[in-house]
């Protein structure tokens, strides 16, 4: 209700500059997503400095109103800053992938507390993670599941249902490897799976396939600039 205050915790979507000193900052919670204003964020004594950061989980307290909708951040504090994430800037890029569908994606109400779940255990999973392309396909798999939109796969006949009567033949591997993406024994077909549900996402989601090209490029990468192959 507007005039309220609202404690909860959060995690930080995107920041946006709003003024000199100030930033716009979404945030999603368990309920759904927030904006907030955060007046005075970079200003060199304010009590908002280093409480927040892209990726972060923090517990927030911000105010309704009930005219617009940025409210005002009150109180913030973090939990889990992730800060291991930093270090790598192919996991940092993976991330930010993960956050941008979430941000396109999760609804508002009491099923956003399953989006909230996902993104928080991905980015807490992603800061040890060795394998970026399976957590990829994890994560993108799990959003089709969350958002209703789950492939039908026949790994029988190697076949992946899209929309209406089309199909995309796939081998048996790379099926096995849709349902089960962590597992090692199926590393190999990591590339092929990646490449039909970048298939899968340009016919059912709203998206930026060239972004998300560019992201399993990079993180496609090794450290000593060696490409795997991709899709």
């Amino acid at each position: 209700m507007a005039g309220e205050t609202t404690k909860c915790e959060a995690i930080c979507l995107r920041i946006v500059p709003w003024s000199r000193t100030s930033h716009i900052v979404t945030w999603l919670t368990p309920t759904g997503k927030v904006t907030t204003v955060v007046k005075g964020a970079v200003r060199p004594k304010s009590a908002f400095l280093g409480q927040y950061d892209l990726n972060y989980r923090c517990e927030i307290v911000y105010y309704l109103r009930a005219t617009r909708e940025l409210h005002a951040l009150r109180d913030c504090a973090p939990v889990d800053g992730r800060e291991a994430l930093r270090g790598d800037y192919r996991k940092l890029l993976l991330a930010e992938h993960f956050r941008r569908l979430v941000f396109d994606q999760a609804p508002s109400g009491p099923d956003a507390g399953d989006w909230f779940d996902l993104l928080d255990g991905s980015l807490a999973r992603l800061v040890a993670a060795s394998n970026l392309q399976s957590e990829m396909l994890a994560f993108e798999l799990a959003v089709l599941r969350l958002a209703g939109l789950s492939p039908e796969l026949e790994a029988e006949s190697g076949a992946f249902a899209l929309r209406g009567e089309r199909k995309i033949p796939v081998t048996p591997q790379v099926a096995r490897c849709l349902k089960s993406p962590l597992l090692i024994k199926y590393q190999d077909s990591l590339a092929d799976a990646l490449r039909v549900i970048g298939v899968f996402y340009a016919f059912h989601l709203e998206g930026a396939p060239d972004t998300r090209r560019s992201v399993l490029q990079m993180i496609s990468t090794t450290e000593e600039g060696r490409g795997i192959r991709n899709g």
